[in-house]
C-alpha cells in the first residue's frame, strides 16, 4: 500500500475517534485491517480512544495485546492512551499497572489516573497521586485540577478544595466552568449551600443545568429554601418546559411544610403545560473488532 493511502486511512480513523464517533472508528478499523494498512502507534491510540469512549474493555485489551506484540517499548503517547482507556472502562488495576510500567510519565499520564479516581469517588487515591505528581515536579494542568477537585467534592473536603482551587492560580491555570462546578458540588455536599449559590452568582461564567441541578438537589437535602428558590428561578429561565426543576421546587416546598406553595407550582405546571421528562431507552451496537494478525 502506498504511504499516502496509509496516511489517509489513519487520518480518517483519528477523525472518527477524536470527533466522538467511536463506533464508526471501530468499523473503519476493520476496513483498515482488510486493506492491509500498517498498524502504527497513531492507529492504536485512536483505537484505544474509541474503546474508552464506549467502555469496551474487552476490545481495549485486545488492542493492548496487539500493541505489546507489534510495538515493543510502548511510546509515551500509547502508554497514556492505555491508561486513559482502562480508567474510562473502570479497570483501575490495569490502568495503574500500565502507569507503573511506563518508562516515562508526563502530565497526561498522571492526569488520566487522577481524574479517573476523582470522578469515581476514589478520593484518597486521587489526592495521593496529586501529591506524588507534585513531588516529582510535574506541573499540573486543567485536567489534573479537575480530578483533584472532583476527589474533594466526593469526600466532602471543602477546605482542601479551596486550597487546590487557589493553587490553580499559582500554576497559571485559569479555572473553567467545570472547576467551579466541582467547587459548588463540594460546598453543596457539605451543607454550605448558600456559599455554593454565591459562588455561582459571582463566577465569570453562566452556569449550566447540571451545575444548578446539583445545587438544587443539595438545597432539598439540607432544607435551604432561600437558595432553592434562587437556583430554581435560574433553572426555569434556562429550561422553562422541563418538569423536573418545577417538581424539585414543589417537593422542597412540601418538605418544608409550605404546601400552598407546592400546590401553586404544580398548578402553574398544568396551566403552562410543562412537558414531562421523556423516558430513556438504550441502543446497543453490534460492532465487532477483529484483532489484527501478527506478521
Amino acid at each position: 500500500m502506498r504511504a499516502r493511502d496509509a496516511v489517509l486511512w489513519t487520518s480518517m480513523l483519528s477523525a472518527y475517534a477524536q470527533g466522538g464517533h467511536p463506533e464508526r472508528a471501530l468499523r473503519f478499523f476493520q476496513g483498515m485491517v482488510v486493506a492491509g494498512v500498517q498498524l502504527d502507534a497513531v492507529v492504536m491510540v485512536s483505537l484505544l480512544l474509541a474503546c474508552g469512549q464506549i467502555g469496551w474493555r474487552r476490545h481495549g485489551r485486545s488492542v493492548h495485546a496487539c500493541c505489546i506484540r507489534r510495538l515493543p517499548g510502548l511510546p509515551l503517547s500509547l502508554g497514556n492512551a492505555l491508561v486513559d482507556m482502562y480508567v474510562k472502562c473502570g479497570d483501575f488495576a490495569l490502568a495503574e499497572r500500565v502507569f507503573a510500567g511506563m518508562a516515562r510519565r508526563d502530565v497526561i499520564s498522571w492526569s488520566a489516573l487522577i481524574l479517573g479516581h476523582g470522578l469515581n469517588g476514589r478520593s484518597d487515591v486521587a489526592l495521593r497521586l496529586f501529591d506524588e505528581m507534585a513531588a516529582e515536579g510535574v506541573k499540573p494542568n486543567s485536567v489534573t485540577f479537575l480530578g483533584a477537585l472532583s476527589a474533594c467534592a466526593h469526600s466532602g473536603m471543602v477546605n482542601k478544595a479551596y486550597a487546590i482551587f487557589e493553587e490553580m492560580k499559582w500554576h497559571g491555570v485559569e479555572p473553567e466552568l467545570k472547576h467551579y462546578s466541582c467547587m459548588a458540588d463540594a460546598l453543596g455536599r457539605d451543607g454550605r449551600v448558600l456559599a455554593a449559590v454565591k459562588l455561582i452568582e459571582e463566577m465569570p461564567f453562566q452556569p449550566d443545568e447540571a451545575m444548578l441541578g446539583g445545587v438544587l438537589a443539595a438545597c432539598r437535602v439540607h432544607g435551604e429554601m432561600e437558595a432553592a428558590e434562587r437556583i430554581s428561578n435560574k433553572l426555569m429561565g434556562m429550561s422553562p418546559s422541563k418538569s423536573g426543576y418545577f417538581m424539585s421546587l414543589a417537593n422542597i416546598y412540601s418538605d418544608a411544610g409550605r404546601y400552598s406553595d407546592a400546590e401553586r407550582i404544580r398548578g402553574f405546571m398544568k396551566e403552562v403545560k410543562v412537558d414531562k421528562l421523556p423516558g430513556c431507552s438504550s441502543v446497543e451496537f453490534d460492532v465487532s473488532v477483529s484483532e489484527p494478525r501478527s506478521g
